[in-house]
């Protein structure tokens, strides 16, 4: 017995698919998206009929199950208190055999690559979990499988190129970034094919394509990486290999002991200290690969200052539990650990969420703060964000619905943004945090403040904001600087929270003017 979940959510024997209902399906790929895992009844109950069950949830289910079993066979469907299981041994299910051949496909030649891939992406017969993909039934299982999907198009097409097998990878390429056009990888790869190939002005048009859009979009510049091949485009030095270094190449994690926890930091970089604040929510990975909001800062700032990057506890590669305080006092003392770590002084850029934390380690800690840098911040929560109701359902959201929560999320980050672009951000929230800490985390910012601070703070301030600031009010930015004693005010014209790359030249040169001064 063949389960398909490689599109729509079908079972098949003897090469003829089984009449599932609708209900049927959904249960079906409510256990196979938990596939071994025990799902309660109440849990399975709440994902097939939401918001409006039957009279009595616990007998429908019962007899739904009853159902489906009956067709499946006894074995397939296991009850297990406080709910039931299925047991993937006892049949075959396309999306295991898909990461079957994922699996073997890295450890293996590039030849053989190629072959296995192919019959990888040949499960596919559409969107993963089809109808249920959008619901809590299977998004997270279907956001997984599409993830590794888009993945497994690259590696071909790098294996391809491997095996000096360029025209072959344009069939599948040329459409895959006209789909995905911020897929830095698929960009790099392609260029890669259309240069082999002799279309040396298309793999430069590509490039330049992929910097309009990607400045439009999420006010990001190319990684340097990338910008590297276009350089050997243009002098005809492209290397053998088609792989490269990944943006900040050179951030390697270490770890060092915050009170009970253990926080994750890098560093990268010669000059001044900067210790750059995690956002809400966010990793070191992700921003060395490149896709994080900040990257492109980031990247410039490293190559004027020795840049200090660290990931708050429960996110990104500090993930060693759930925190049990998301609040101020737990952050500050992360901070203050870091900045002894490093070196016992450093200067502070702050984005985002991370003002309250800065400043608040610099009035506390002022022998550990040279500088302080503000970037679409505040002092006070309850004044930035003044729409409590939102709030409330934002973080709601985030902790029922990461998925939905993320969109929501990229879409005030960067307005007007195109699906891709919400897509992108979005993906890039859910991998830096899971969602009941990122759901925490962004509680607690609506109520922390540390006006009361802001006249004991003796570190001189630079503070940078857009005017027009959707997620952060521009008013943040001139509590900052009429409350700090030595704070002087750039303000930015734009709708953004985090710098546009058309920007980014005047905000690095303001910081490093600022830093040497």
């Amino acid at each position: 017995m063949k389960v398909w979940v490689l599109g729509s959510v079908e079972v098949v024997d003897a090469d003829e698919p089984l009449p599932l209902s609708h209900r049927q399906r959904a249960l079906l790929a409510a256990l196979l998206a938990r596939s071994g895992e025990v799902v309660s009844a109440d849990r399975l109950a709440d994902l097939l009929w939401g918001d409006e069950p039957p009279a009595d949830p616990v007998s429908a289910l019962h007899s739904l199950v009853s159902r489906l079993r009956r067709m499946l066979g006894p074995d397939v469907l296991a009850t297990r208190p406080p709910g039931y299981a299925l047991r993937p041994d006892t049949v075959e299910i396309d999306a295991v055999r898909f990461e079957d051949l994922l699996e073997q496909a890295r450890q293996a030649p590039p030849a053989t690559t190629v072959d296995l891939l192919d019959d990888a992406l040949g499960l596919w017969r559409g969107a993963a979990y089809a109808e249920f993909a959008d619901t809590d039934v299977a998004r997270l299982a279907a956001i997984r499988l599409t993830e590794a999907r888009l993945t497994a198009v690259e590696a071909r097409a790098a294996a391809l190129l491997e095996c000096d097998r360029p025209a072959e990878t344009l069939p599948s390429l040329e459409p895959f970034v006209a789909e995905h056009p911020l897929r830095e990888r698929g960009r790099a790869l392609l260029m890669r094919a259309l240069y082999d190939l002799g279309r040396h002005a298309d793999a430069l048009q590509s490039y330049r394509d992929y910097k309009e859009q990607l400045a439009d979009e999420l006010g990001l510049e190319p990684s340097e990486p990338i910008q590297r091949l276009e350089r050997e485009i243009l002098r005809h030095e492209v290397p053998g290999t088609v792989a490269g270094p990944p943006p900040l190449a050179g951030l390697r994690a270490r770890y060092t002991a915050a009170g009970d926890r253990t926080i994750a930091y890098a560093q990268i970089g010669a000059g001044p200290p900067l210790i750059a604040l995690p956002a809400w929510v966010s990793s070191i990975e992700v921003i060395a690969s490149g896709r994080d909001p900040r990257s492109s800062l980031l990247q410039r700032l490293a190559g004027h200052t020795r840049l200090t990057l660290y990931d708050r506890y429960g996110t990104g590669l500090s993930r060693g539990g759930v925190p049990g305080d998301y609040g101020l006092e737990a952050s500050v003392t992360e901070l203050a650990a870091v900045v002894r770590r490093i070196g016992g002084r450093a200067s502070l850029l702050a984005m985002s969420q991370a003002g309250p934390v800065a400043i608040a380690c610099a009035a506390r800690h002022p022998d550990l703060v040279d500088r302080l840098i503000f970037l679409g911040t505040y002092a006070s929560g309850p004044s930035a964000f003044t729409h409590t109701e939102l709030n409330r359902t934002l973080v709601d959201l985030v902790r029922a619905h990461w998925g939905l929560g993320s969109r929501l999320m990229a879409d005030l980050y960067r307005p007007g943004a195109s699906d891709a672009a919400a897509f992108h951000l979005a993906q890039v929230l859910r991998d830096s945090a899971p969602r009941e800490v990122a759901a925490g985390y962004l509680d607690a910012v609506y109520d922390i403040d540390v006006t009361a601070l802001l006249p004991q703070v003796v570190a001189p301030a630079l503070v940078l904001h857009y005017n027009h600031d959707r997620v952060v009010p521009f008013a943040g930015a001139r509590q900052l600087a009429t409350a700090l004693p030595h704070a002087h005010l750039v303000p930015l014209d734009g709708a953004y929270h985090l710098p546009d790359a058309a920007d980014l030249p005047a905000v690095v040169t303001a910081i490093r003017d600022f830093l040497e001064s």
